[in-house]
């Protein structure tokens, strides 16, 4: 029998796509299934499907509050350190970038999730993007400049792209074979495909 695959969808800047990182290996592993993770700029699919990336700072002030907390409260029902950004939401397309030039490897997206939810450090800096690149053992400033290639531009657009065009609008986004689920907050719906049954 053929172990389930589970892809997993995120951009560095989503806070849910961060909740959502810290549970999502475990889940695999108890169900023996593989993993893959696709990074795409959430900014690109907001855009592509019409919605202003930027809405979360436009929403009412009641909303955002109650988002805030709602993060929060899932920082905590995971047991796990967040902190909202001072100047969230970023421009994250230099980190995704740098994630496709350094092999998309789990440790580094852990790396820079933690530089940003946890310490708050300025990633859409480059010489600060740099620095956490080689803390986490990588050709920091290397990393950086390769991220100017055009090939690397292209292939960011191009999962941007594949992702809507595969229904995506947000992230996490996570796909077993064709069923889609998103967000942190259906990690039991994945389990249920996980199983191998069906929603």
């Amino acid at each position: 029998m053929t172990a389930p695959h589970l892809e997993y969808c995120f951009d560095i800047v989503c806070p849910y796509a961060y909740l959502g990182s810290t549970q999502i290996e475990a889940l695999v592993q108890k169900h023996n299934a593989t993993m893959s993770w696709n990074p795409v700029l959430l900014g690109g699919i907001l855009k592509g499907i019409g919605t202003d990336p930027f809405f979360t700072t436009k929403l009412p002030a009641a909303k955002m509050r109650h988002n805030l907390t709602d993060m929060v409260r899932w920082a905590a029902h995971f047991n796990i350190p967040f902190s909202i950004h001072p100047r969230h939401p970023m421009r994250s397309v230099t980190i995704m970038r740098s994630l496709l030039v350094a092999g998309v490897e789990p440790s580094l997206i852990h790396a820079l999730y933690r530089a940003y939810w946890v310490d708050n450090r300025a990633l859409d800096e480059d010489e600060v993007l740099a620095e956490v690149l080689t803390e986490a053992g990588y050709e920091g400033q290397a990393i950086v400049r390769e991220t100017q290639n055009p090939a690397i531009k292209q292939a960011l657009i191009d999962r941007t792209q594949e992702a809507i065009d595969r229904g995506v609008f947000g992230v996490p986004t996570m796909f077993v074979g064709d069923e889609m689920v998103w967000g942190q907050d259906r990690l039991h719906f994945v389990e249920t495909l996980l199983r191998g049954e069906t929603l």
